[in-house]
Order: structure tokens, then C-alpha cells, then sequence
């Protein structure tokens, strides 16, 4: 009886995982890409593409990561283990990449757009019956601790900015509470561990609605069209599947245009409530219509708000110094991808 050498057994796997994929289905097997997104709503165009299968039919296997922060993002990115992923313009964002880590944004997810804000900002019950009713009483807050989720954050940019407009000094005219979730940071608004938030809308929302503390300003109003969120690609992916990165773009950007229709007219598209709901910390889609149109509006050209974001740099690095090193638009950006995958979605319209 013959027996079969390690090395044969080995070839004749090989040539036996060869004869069950044959050429023509190694080149239709879907092209894998690790995403990295968040339950908030403001990935709304992603999530709908998603749903309706627009990544699959343009050959795309979408793997998702999820995270509370596109903060929290970072190390995975850092470490290989993401391709793209949602990403804040936050001072550590900045600094990542000053020194030397391999991101850059592509995609356009979420603005300020003045009448589709998705950053509101709570006050205690106590403050409000006090007379901090709008942004432009916030002169009253000097003393106050606010809570935000991170240092440098844009929740923090919004605030700082509305206080500035008041005539404070957010560096030293008030105290920054960081480093808790949306959601407890709501809660201690109710329990007057903090006097003022800036939170999702959604959350915000909740904050009111369960009488921890009223509205009483968005970001649309305090910072119109100031960046929420973008997507930033590992530099390797996007330099050696540029393809697979134009397709995943023109898959999105379906979703996007569908999603910021939703917004403006939630009752026509309960479909799309149902995708938000069930991929989001809202998990009811009449909470999701409660909130429309404070979703944050995404560009349907797919192009990010390059002077917003390059303004926030400026804001953290000249004023709150949190922002070590400057970098430039040519080392944050690559508009290109936005741009043709517009143009290929208009030409082709792969999802008519």
C-alpha cells in the first residue's frame, strides 16, 4: 500500500480548491470590505444602501464593525483591520495623521446643514427657567459644567463656538466634562451632574422628551454647515483597490440621495424608517420620524465640506491648542473617489 507524501497531499488540495473555483467564480466573488460605522443616524445613506443590497449588487461583501465614536475607530485603522471607516474632524484625528497615520477622507457623512442640524444642545430645567432659552443666552452659563463626549470633539466645537458668540471664553469661562457615552451623558443632565450637553439629536431628544432638559439650540443654528462626520480609507486600500473603493462610493451615494429624501419627507418613505431604526440607537421608526429632519444632511455629490473641516483643524490647533501640528488639505483629502463615482453612478445608473 503507497502512502502519500506531506507535499503531495498539500499539491493535490491545492489542485483539488482549484478544480471547485473555477476562473470565471474566483473573478465574481465579491470583494470584501471592512467598514467601520456607528449607530447613529447620520450613516443613514450607508445603511440604506446597505439594506436594499446596493453594496452587494455592485460585487461588494460588506463587513461591519460597529463603534460608539469614530474616535474609537482609530487603533483599528491604525492597525490594518479596517479599510474605511466614519471618522469626526476631531483634534485627535488631526493629530493621527500628522504624525504619519495612513488615513484620508473620501466621503462626505453628515453636516450641519442649516435646517437639518444633528447636534442639539440640553439644558438643565433649572437653567432654562432661569432664562437660557436660545444660543444667544449662553452668556449665563459662565461657570457651568458642560458635558461632551471627548476633548476636541465636534460636539465640543459647537458648543465652544455658541459660548464665543455669547462673548465667553470657552477655555476658561467654563468647565468641560468629558469622557462619558451620549446616553449617560443625558442621564446626567437629569441627575445635575452637568448643566449643559451637546449631544446627537437623538439623544438630546430623549433628554427633553423624558424632562432631563430642554432644547435649546442646534448645531445648524450655532455652526450652520459645520462638518458631523466623513469616511476615511486606509491609504493601502485606497491605493491598491481603488476600484472596489469607486464602487463601494456609488453604492453609498445611492443611499444617500434616498436617505436625505427620507428626511424631508419621512411619512413617504417608511421603508427607510425601518433601515434607520434598526440600525441605530433609536430602534423605533416613529422615533426616527420624530426627529426629521434633524438627521444631518449628507452631499449627494459625495464630497466633504473641505473648508468646515479645515477650519475645525484651525479652531483646535490656534485656539484650544489641542491640535499639535497643522496638515494640509492635500494630506487629509482625495476628492477624486467622491468625484468619479458620482460620475459613474450618473453615466452607468446601475441602480435605476
Amino acid at each position: 500500500m503507497s502512502t502519500l507524501s506531506p507535499l503531495k497531499i498539500a499539491l493535490g488540495a491545492g489542485f483539488a480548491l482549484c478544480v471547485a473555483l473555477s476562473p470565471l467564480q474566483r473573478a465574481n466573488a465579491a470583494d470584501v470590505v471592512r467598514v467601520g460605522e456607528g449607530p447613529f443616524i447620520t450613516g443613514g445613506g450607508f445603511y440604506v444602501a446597505n439594506e436594499r443590497g446596493y453594496f452587494k449588487k455592485m460585487g461588494l461583501d460588506i463587513q461591519v464593525k460597529k463603534f460608539n465614536d469614530g474616535a474609537l475607530a482609530v487603533p483599528s485603522m491604525l492597525a490594518g483591520e479596517l479599510d474605511i471607516s466614519l471618522m469626526t474632524a476631531n483634534a485627535g484625528f488631526f493629530n493621527s495623521v500628522a504624525k504619519g497615520a495612513p488615513m484620508v477622507i473620501v466621503l462626505d457623512r453628515g453636516q450641519n446643514k442649516p435646517g437639518y442640524g444633528y447636534t442639539a444642545i440640553n439644558v438643565t430645567q433649572e437653567l432654562y427657567d432661569s432664562g437660557v432659552k436660545k444660543a444667544s443666552d449662553f452668556a449665563k452659563l459662565k461657570g457651568k459644567r458642560i458635558g461632551v463626549g471627548a476633548v476636541g470633539s465636534i460636539n465640543q466645537y459647537t458648543t465652544a463656538k455658541a459660548l464665543q458668540k455669547a462673548g465667553l471664553d470657552p477655555r476658561k469661562d467654563v468647565q468641560w466634562v468629558a469622557g462619558a457615552s451620549q446616553p449617560d451623558l443625558m442621564k446626567m443632565l437629569g441627575q445635575k451632574q452637568v448643566d449643559v450637553t451637546d449631544l446627537a439629536y437623538q439623544f438630546g431628544f430623549f433628554a427633553q422628551n423624558n424632562k432631563w432638559g430642554p432644547i435649546v439650540a442646534n448645531g445648524d443654528e450655532v455652526a450652520p454647515g459645520s462638518s458631523i462626520g466623513v469616511y476615511v480609507v486606509n491609504k493601502s486600500f485606497l491605493t491598491g483597490k481603488r476600484d472596489v473603493l469607486i464602487r463601494f462610493a456609488m453604492a453609498y451615494l445611492q443611499g444617500v440621495k434616498e436617505f436625505d429624501a427620507a428626511a424631508k419627507a419621512p411619512d413617504k418613505n417608511p421603508e427607510i424608517l425601518g433601515y434607520l431604526a434598526k440600525n441605530t440607537f433609536l430602534n423605533k421608526p416613529e422615533l426616527v420620524k420624530a426627529i426629521a429632519p434633524f438627521w444631518s444632511y449628507t452631499n449627494e455629490d459625495g464630497v466633504p465640506p473641505v473648508d468646515s473641516i479645515m477650519d475645525m483643524q484651525n479652531y483646535w490647533a490656534d485656539y484650544f491648542t489641542y491640535v499639535e501640528k497643522k496638515v494640509t488639505k492635500e494630506q487629509l483629502f482625495d476628492l477624486s473617489i467622491a468625484k468619479e463615482a458620482k460620475a459613474r453612478l450618473d453615466k452607468e445608473q446601475p441602480f435605476k
